[in-house]
């Protein structure tokens, strides 16, 4: 399958975009007008350029306001059609994208619409160019895809086919069954972009945070997989508006373009079972079928991790053969302490059971992803090792046998009962790398994001996503803390959370050891009284030991606390789930983010 990209998916001048586009690998181009208009290169000269890089332009885009508009403007937007047409001749390329139009005074006269789209086909076909129509999904009249199907039909010439665009069609609620019955030789342009899904005012969602498949939540597969279907054969386009696209290098933004669009085709070779359409897109080598947490690895040359962990109850339970490292444990709660000295102290990776160890790396390799570190020892487990956008290193280890990361250590005693393990690690990212880092961990590890959640800070915002496998207890939540100027983000692991049993007698473990536990105000407590009108006894403990409290809609209930910050760079949670809880205590963040200050 062709795979391009939209000009305007990437930042800088339009000669930097084209080189990040060859770079990345590539086949095409849409130039974005606003991108020609504001460049010193002529169209010629663009398309020469394009030329020497490898690159086709594959569409110019887009050309607003022509069709189902007030007759008495139609002449100066044949003219506006016309000139647009002589760009088209000195790009070289033949198909344009023209969408419905978003004039407040436009008339509701679907004839009208089909007769000026008719007369825009009749001067592009004297100019050997194809009209793709998209129905934009804040479109006057026409903001759906089976609307702007009805106009092309109705428009009746040859040169008049459909725009599909996954965003303006997910935006608005529809999905893949939306195209059935329309003919393949009909689609003339394939435009994919995803995005979280935001309840807010459609353009300025599609303006400023739409983003490359797999990191967000629209079913993107589902669309592109019915377009393949009916025959589609034309190129598979990237084009997103985004503020995090417009700050970010070209060069990174191409490259995660390209890994986005690789994903895609996996998904949607799933999707399709007939040919040609299956053997239009490349399929990654699968995913592991379930993904557990395994272990925290911290870097420490110091007493100060070791300390830490005493007073959280873990034991010493192994050293590595050949390594300085050690094994703590807390019942089903693993650290490893790399005592090495060769990385920074508060250094922290995340450990991985997601057999088979050997797939990750052809996956991740299929995928454009860094180089997996495949370094092992003689008699070693095979342990290796990616890093994600944000700097954070996962191992993969085997469920059992030589390649399980236990193999690696001699053992010093009998495992301690304890902590039920890790239920959830917190890793703060840039804003500018949220989606990339989300885009890591769903195609490599094939983790699902949920819904964007946001949060005031005494001194700024923070954005949260979790992300966790079908099958697995692995979750990560990815935050971004956007801070009052002169102030820095957390970045990296910056929260650790334990299951457990009996958080109360956890935290009173915890206190007696001199851990910092965080303060919670009485206000709390008067407010969950209000809230979830608990019986006496069970406020009074969650008081006493400083716990929080939530309930979801089924009667399950979260208990859990939290240290003050740590010297480690992280704080620790931890918590009890109770009678089927499944969420994170997203009602309590305003109440930690002031307390830990």
């Amino acid at each position: 399958m062709r795979r391009g990209i939209a000009t305007v998916s990437l930042s800088g001048r339009l000669e930097d975009k084209l080189a990040a586009a060859a770079a990345a690998g590539f086949d095409g181009i849409e130039v974005f007008d606003n991108d020609l208009i504001a460049s010193a290169l002529s169209p010629r000269e663009v398309a020469a350029r394009c030329a020497d890089l490898g690159l086709a332009i594959d569409l110019f885009q887009p050309v607003r306001d022509v069709a189902g508009i007030d007759p008495a403007t139609y002449d100066a937007a044949l003219h506006r059609f016309r000139t647009k047409l002589g760009v088209m001749a000195g790009l070289g390329t033949s198909t344009v994208l023209v969408c419905s139009t978003v004039l407040p005074g436009a008339p509701a006269d679907p004839d009208l619409l089909a007769s000026q789209l008719h007369g825009l086909g009749v001067l592009a076909a004297e100019h050997g160019v194809t009209i793709a129509f998209e129905a934009l999904a804040w479109g006057r009249h026409v903001h759906r895809v089976g609307q702007s199907w009805d106009a092309v039909v109705a428009a009746d010439h040859p040169a008049v086919t459909l725009a599909v665009d996954t965003f303006h069609m997910l935006a608005r609620g529809d999905d893949g069954s939306a195209l059935a019955g329309i003919p393949g030789d009909r689609i003339g342009f394939l435009q994919v972009a995803d995005a979280p899904l935001l309840d807010m005012d459609v353009l300025e969602w599609s303006r400023h945070f739409r983003c490359f498949p797999g990191q967000g939540t629209l079913d993107v597969t589902g669309v592109v997989a019915a377009t393949l279907a009916a025959g589609y054969d034309g190129p598979l386009s990237l084009e997103v508006f985004s503020d995090v696209v417009r700050e970010t290098d070209p060069v990174e933004t191409a490259r995660d373009a390209m890994r986005s669009l690789l994903f895609l085709e996996d998904q949607v070779s799933g999707e399709l079972a007939t040919e040609p359409a299956a053997n239009m897109v490349a399929a990654a080598p699968p995913p592991a079928p379930r993904v557990d947490a395994a272990f925290l690895e911290m870097a420490s040359a110091s007493p100060i991790v070791p300390n830490l962990l005493t007073g959280l109850g873990f034991v010493i339970a192994g050293r590595h053969r050949s390594k300085p490292v050690t094994w703590w444990r807390h019942g089903d709660a693993h650290v490893v302490v790399n005592e090495s000295g060769s990385q920074p102290a508060g250094t922290c990776a995340l450990g991985l059971v997601a057999p088979p160890v050997e797939a990750v790396g052809a996956r991740a390799k299929a995928l454009l992803w860094p180089e997996v570190d495949r370094t092992r020892g003689t008699g070693e487990a095979l342990l290796p090792g990616i890093t994600s956008p944000s700097g954070l290193h996962v191992f993969v280890s085997a469920a059992a046998g030589e390649d399980d990361w236990q193999h690696d250590f001699e053992p010093t005693g009998a495992a301690p009962d304890g902590w039920r393990g890790i239920d959830h690690v917190g890793i703060g990212v840039p804003a500018t790398q949220l989606n990339e880092e989300i885009g890591f961990l769903r195609t490599v590890l094939d983790l699902t994001p949920g819904a964007v959640e946001e949060f005031m800070e005494p001194q700024g915002r923070l954005r949260s996503r979790a992300l966790r496998p079908a099958e697995g207890d692995l979750r990560v939540v990815l935050n971004v803390e956007d801070v009052r100027a002169g102030s820095a983000p957390r970045l990296g692991v910056t929260q650790v959370a334990f299951g457990c049993d009996d958080v109360a007698a956890g935290v009173r473990a915890l206190r007696s050891n001199g851990v910092p536990m965080m303060r919670v105000p009485d206000n709390y407590y008067v407010d969950l009284d209000a809230r979830f009108a608990l019986a006496p006894e069970l406020l009074a403990s969650l008081r006493e030991h400083g716990l929080l409290y939530d309930r979801d809609a089924h009667g399950g209930e979260l208990l859990h606390a939290y240290t003050a910050w740590l010297e480690t760079g992280f704080y620790v949670e931890l918590l009890e789930r109770r009678g089927g809880y499944d969420g994170y205590g997203s009602a309590n963040t305003h109440v930690r983010l002031a307390a830990q200050g």
